[in-house]
């Protein structure tokens, strides 16, 4: 808590002389410009009882936070000189309800730049940047498997931001349709088991047509296989949006189980493709059709190459139970229930299964002050799947409520949906300058 205070202190600065200049107008003249976006909320999480997360003991998730933040964005338009600045200034209070911590509180305040860019125009077609910066791209909802340096597209909680990641990148844009981008990372990277990655480099080939975009992304890594990413969409009609999103791989390091008699819990997660020759896809078709009304339903389909099938499902939860049963043993056990729970919830492949299917509707602008968008997706192998609505309600010109909530339908047992979270509740006001 000793860190709330000069926090606090921090924000109300910012705040004030933001606030005084955001009704000053005129902000459209000057090279300088800025939005200071402000959110407060609650958040509710319930922890799932699963062989992945037992008794909350191995993930120890908080059930409940109320969270400050403030984001400025700071950008500077020159004629062959571009920038922007975006800190962050945050503060949560949590308190668990389940597990080892129940009963207990924690705070947590960072003032940290989410996203920092400068980029020079050298010649009239050629761009250079460097910084800390996000790049998010693709109409899909579900995930962009063309984009491997970052894995979240904000789409299913429109309220979160990725952090970025130290770029250089060189723009060349011959043309209009044309644009071609090379992309470098300039830091090393950490997977989701938290192993050490060389820089990523890209190579990003973006063709832009009158009713159709094609986009295509070759990324190599040292010591690391090659991926070769492509999405696109085709305007068919004023109402109707095709477009599709997708990456092959020769091999994969994803972690899959398998029996080893040798080991206590009865097997173990290996990297089985990691030098096969196979090819892997990882792919989303979808569409969105827009009403008269403005409201859109988008449908989606994703086919995950690297996901289990049925017996290697039936193999996962098996270890994955095993550990948890073990989990509370005490000595090197235990120790080992935690290494496979840790790649269990880790194994590298961005959904467990192979075949889902997305449905959304989103209802814009009811009564002039309310967005609705409803969306499910369902695991079309294990019969389950997760439901969640995100609103949005104008309050007043620079005000708004929000809430987003999100839970398993059919999820008993052991499934993907039920993993760590039953369900989650967020709500709050965010406030625009």
């Amino acid at each position: 808590m000793r860190t709330l205070k000069p926090l606090l202190a921090i924000m109300l600065l910012f705040l004030v002389p933001a606030i005084s200049l955001a009704d000053g107008g005129g902000q459209e003249e000057h090279d300088l410009t800025y939005t200071v976006n402000t959110l407060l909320f609650g958040y509710a999480q319930y922890p799932a009882h699963s062989t992945q997360n037992p008794d909350n003991a191995f993930l120890n998730l908080y059930r409940y936070s109320t969270d400050l933040q403030v984001r400025p964005d700071i950008f500077l338009e020159k004629p062959f000189l571009s920038a922007v600045f975006k800190p962050r200034f945050t503060t949560s209070y949590r308190w668990w309800e389940d597990g080892p911590a129940k009963g207990g509180t924690d705070s947590l305040s960072r003032a940290f730049v989410n996203e920092w860019r400068v980029q020079a125009k050298t010649f009239s077609t050629l761009f250079l940047s460097f910084g800390k910066e996000k790049l998010l791209w693709g109409s899909s909802f579900l995930a962009s498997p063309s984009n491997i340096i970052f894995k979240d597209t904000e789409k299913v909680n429109p309220k979160s931001e990725v952090e970025g990641k130290y770029l250089a990148k060189l723009l060349y844009v011959p043309n209009a349709e044309v644009t071609v981008s090379i992309i470098a990372e300039t830091q090393q990277d950490e997977n989701e088991r938290r192993e050490t990655l060389k820089p990523l480099q890209a190579m990003k080939a973006d063709l832009l047509g009158g009713n159709y975009q094609v986009s295509v992304i070759a990324y190599h890594r040292q010591d690391d296989r090659l991926r070769l990413g492509s999405f696109g969409q085709w305007t068919t009609s004023d109402a109707l949006l095709l477009y599709y999103d997708g990456i092959v791989t020769r091999g994969t390091d994803a972690l899959y189980p398998v029996q080893d008699a040798a080991n206590p819990l009865g097997g173990t997660f290996v990297q089985q493709y990691d030098d096969s020759g196979r090819l892997i896809t990882t792919a989303i078709a979808g569409g969105a059709y827009t009403f008269l009304s403005g409201s859109t339903l988008s449908m989606e389909f994703l086919y995950n190459g690297q996901g289990y099938t049925d017996a290697e499902a039936q193999e996962y939860y098996r270890l994955r139970r095993s550990a948890s049963d073990h989990l509370f043993d005490g000595g090197l056990l235990s120790g080992l229930s935690q290494k496979t729970l840790g790649e269990a919830l880790g194994t590298g492949s961005p959904f467990l299964r192979r075949y889902y299917l997305m449905g959304q509707f989103q209802f814009k602008e009811i009564a002039n002050v309310l967005d609705l968008i409803v969306r499910y997706t369902h695991s079309l192998e294990e019969h389950a799947g997760q439901a969640s609505t995100i609103l949005e309600w104008q309050l007043s010109e620079r005000v708004r409520f929000f809430n987003i909530t999100t839970f398993g339908v059919n999820s008993g047992g052991d499934t993907e949906y039920n993993a760590l979270m039953s369900k989650s509740i967020m709500a709050g006001i965010e406030v625009h300058y």
